[in-house]
């Protein structure tokens, strides 16, 4: 069975990722900030619920400045019973949230600071999960990262990395293939050698295209050896925008595309989160054409 999601905001409800700027910070604003966020996020999951969508990614910008040197960390202990209640939900309905850090997490930098940086908002990411008390089917997603021109030697350093993170990224990290530096057979040599999970990306695919001799099915049934057999297998799904730089994601799906590629997959059991700007609502236009999607 295929069950959708979508990604950070639901464009009928209250963002929360709601901010403010990093001179103003106080740890009373950071705090009323963050209530009101969490607030709005039960909201989204609420919504979701009464519309049978199961899938949904987190915010990272749900704590603000939340791996910022300038945020002691006390949101961990005041907000525990407000992120306790969250998780009770996401569990009581059988949600599976997800979480995706933004462009500069980058574990395989050249440079120590960037890559000190890039830990903790990793850590700070698995606190949001943790505190929800999630299991680790919740998952956190990264990109490989940057090739520096050096291809070899960055995707050494990748490698290295993976394998000295600390258990509690360990059981939640993904790693998703990208549109200009690894690709899924890239990704997929990495799952492999290191025994993470891999996020196929179907539109990072068509950017930056592998696996030559396979059709996209079988690459698919490629991603899925990388997963445990008790989680279910996660990739992304989302159209080019027409007439923006290759690689820009799509105000919604295109259905005749959509219905192409789901003509490979629609027997198979996979969570697909469409990666488009109207969130919500291309997960109710694709049901709409396909009821017999979950």
């Amino acid at each position: 069975m295929i069950h959708l999601g979508y990604v950070g905001i639901n464009t009928l409800l209250q963002t929360a990722s709601k901010t403010f700027r990093l001179a103003n910070y106080s740890s009373e604003r950071m705090l009323e900030i963050s209530r009101k966020n969490l607030h709005a996020l039960r909201e989204i999951l609420q919504w979701n619920v009464a519309h049978r969508i199961k899938l949904f990614r987190i915010t990272s910008g749900l704590i603000p400045f939340g791996s910022h040197s300038i945020n002691s960390g006390i949101w961990k202990k005041d907000l525990r019973e407000d992120f306790q209640e969250i998780g009770d939900f996401i569990r009581r309905n059988f949600l599976r949230v997800s979480m995706h850090p933004g462009q500069y997490t980058v574990i395989n930098t050249p440079d120590s600071e960037t890559y000190e940086r890039s830990l903790k908002d990793l850590q700070y990411h698995c606190a949001v999960l943790d505190l929800m008390e999630l299991d680790g089917s919740h998952k956190i997603v990264i990109h490989g990262g940057g090739i520096y021109g050096r291809r070899q030697y960055s995707t050494e350093v990748l490698l290295q990395r993976l394998e000295g993170m600390s258990e509690p990224i360990r059981k939640r990290l993904v790693i998703e293939n990208d549109e200009r530096n690894f690709s899924a057979a890239d990704i997929y040599t990495v799952c492999k050698r290191t025994g993470y999970p891999g996020v196929l990306d179907i539109f990072h695919h068509q950017c930056f295209p592998s696996f030559q001799n396979l059709g996209i099915r079988e690459i698919v049934e490629h991603f899925r050896e990388t997963w445990p057999d008790s989680q279910r297998q996660k990739i992304h799904y989302s159209n080019q925008a027409p007439q923006k730089h290759r690689g820009a994601h799509s105000e919604g799906i295109d259905l005749e595309q959509f219905s192409r590629f789901y003509e490979n997959v629609k027997d198979m059991e996979l969570d697909i989160m469409l990666e488009t700007k109207d969130k919500q609502q291309s997960v109710l236009k694709v049901r709409k054409s396909f009821p017999e999607i979950s």
